[in-house]
C-alpha cells in the first residue's frame, strides 16, 4: 500500500472512527488513541493484511474490537456477568422527527448534487421503482449504462452522506448523557 492511499483511508475514516469508538469507551482521548493504534497496526502490517471487501467494515469492525478488549482490560465489561448488560445502561430508541427530518433534507439536498441524467436515473429506480430495463427502454440507453450511473450515484451518495453518520452518532451520545 502507497503512503498516499493509505492517508487517504486515514482522512476518509478517521472521524467516523473515533465516532465509533467514543461510542463504545465514551472517552475521546481513550478513542483516538484506540483509532490511532488501529492505523498504526494496519500500517505496521500492511503486507499481510488482505482487506477482501471494504476498508470501511473491516475498520469499524476491527475498532470496535479493540474498544471491547480495552474495556475488558479495565474491567469494565464482564461478558459472564449479565449484570454488566443491564437494561438502563442500553440507549433509549431515537423518535426524533426533527432529526429524521434533517436527514432527509440532506439526503435530497445530495440527490438534488448529482449530474441531471444520473439523478433522473437513480429516481426512476428508486423512488418510481422501475426495473433498470424500464428505465433503459424509457431513457433509450443502456442497461449497463442505468447499473452504471446508479452504483455512480450510490457511491456519492455515501461519501456525501458520510457526515450524516457521525453526526447521528453524536446525537445519539449526547442525548443518552442528558
Amino acid at each position: 500500500m502507497e503512503p498516499a492511499s493509505f492517508e487517504e483511508l486515514f482522512r476518509t475514516n478517521y472521524s467516523f472512527l473515533c465516532a465509533t469508538a467514543y461510542a463504545v469507551v465514551e472517552d475521546e482521548a481513550t478513542a483516538k488513541d484506540i483509532v490511532q493504534d488501529f492505523f498504526l497496526y494496519c500500517w505496521d502490517k500492511r503486507s499481510m493484511i488482505q482487506i477482501t471487501k471494504n476498508f470501511k467494515s473491516y475498520a469499524t469492525r476491527a475498532v470496535r474490537n479493540a474498544c471491547i478488549n480495552y474495556l475488558k482490560k479495565r474491567g469494565k465489561v464482564v461478558f459472564n456477568d449479565p449484570s454488566s448488560f443491564m437494561e438502563e445502561e442500553l440507549p433509549a430508541p431515537v423518535d426524533d422527527k426533527e432529526l429524521q427530518e434533517t436527514r432527509d433534507a440532506a439526503l435530497w439536498a445530495a440527490i438534488g448534487r448529482l449530474p441531471l441524467q444520473r439523478q433522473r436515473i437513480f429516481l426512476l429506480s428508486n423512488r418510481d421503482d422501475l426495473k433498470y430495463r424500464d428505465i433503459a427502454d424509457q431513457l433509450n440507453i443502456s442497461v449497463n449504462t442505468v447499473k452504471t450511473q446508479i452504483k455512480l450515484a450510490y457511491q456519492f451518495l455515501r461519501k456525501e452522506c458520510d457526515w450524516m453518520i457521525v453526526f447521528i452518532i453524536l446525537l445519539l451520545l449526547f442525548s443518552e448523557k442528558k
